[in-house]
């Protein structure tokens, strides 16, 4: 009787599995389709009924399960009053960080153990991106890389833009950095950047404004913070997987 009664949950699980595999296959050449052929990373069944989740262009959206109904933004839960959308999203901005080596980024080490790395996009002329870096020092004194990727928020070919080209072609991109956000004006530059494909990025992670940072767990964070008030931060959305460790 117990054999029996085990193998029917088996055969219904797996029907439910396949049931389940054809749907998302179903949804993911939906989603292409009418999104003209754009990439979909990932299609899943969401954690409320009927509803999946889905990673397009770096976006997380949700879908019913016929198709026809599209949702973007956080779904919270009114019990609990978590973020349902937030894990997934953290772990999108990772990955799409993890695609760019840091040769393609200015990185300023931490002194002694890195507890933290910060990824920021930066612009030479915003105010709050110059006190962010005013206190580099500091920040770096606290256990903090800092990785930086330049976003000139008046475009390419402006002149925030020519001031990050400068940086990058500099033979020491840090100081030149540092001496650029000082207000020192270097020597014009010419030579192939990554900074497109900085900016490509940093939309597609949602960028606001600058200064604009993703911490290691993959939160983003909009603005400036002192160094210390940033520190706490990090230290504490790490404390919860530390106490899981």
């Amino acid at each position: 009787m117990q054999r029996a009664l085990l193998f029917s949950l088996s055969l219904l699980f797996a029907g439910n599995l396949f049931a389940d595999t054809e749907e998302i296959e179903r949804i993911r050449g939906f989603l292409e389709q009418r999104l003209n052929g754009a990439s979909v990373q990932h299609v899943a069944p969401s954690t409320i009924p009927g509803l999946y989740e889905a990673v397009v262009g770096g976006q997380v959206i949700y879908i019913t399960g016929d198709a026809r109904y599209v949702l973007q933004g956080p779904v919270l839960d009114m019990v609990d009053g978590s973020n349902l959308t937030e894990p997934l999203e953290r772990k999108v901005r990772l990955e799409l960080l993890q695609k760019v080596p840091e040769s393609m980024m200015v990185v300023f080490e931490a002194q002694g153990e890195a507890r933290h790395t910060l990824t920021t996009f930066t612009d030479i002329d915003c105010q709050y991106c110059r006190r962010m870096h005013a206190e580099i020092d500091e920040l770096n004194a606290r256990g903090i890389r800092v990785r930086y990727m330049l976003y000139p928020r008046t475009g390419l070919g402006s002149p925030s833009h020519q001031k990050a080209v400068n940086v990058w072609c500099a033979e020491d991109r840090n100081s030149a950095l540092t001496e650029s956000k000082r207000g020192k004006t270097l020597e014009r530059r010419d030579c192939p950047t990554p900074i497109r494909e900085h900016m490509a990025l940093a939309q597609q992670l949602g960028l606001t404004g600058t200064p604009f940072s993703i911490t290691d767990t993959g939160e983003k964070i909009s603005g400036y913070a002192p160094a210390a008030q940033m520190a706490e931060r990090l230290d504490a959305a790490k404390a919860p997987l530390a106490r899981a460790n």
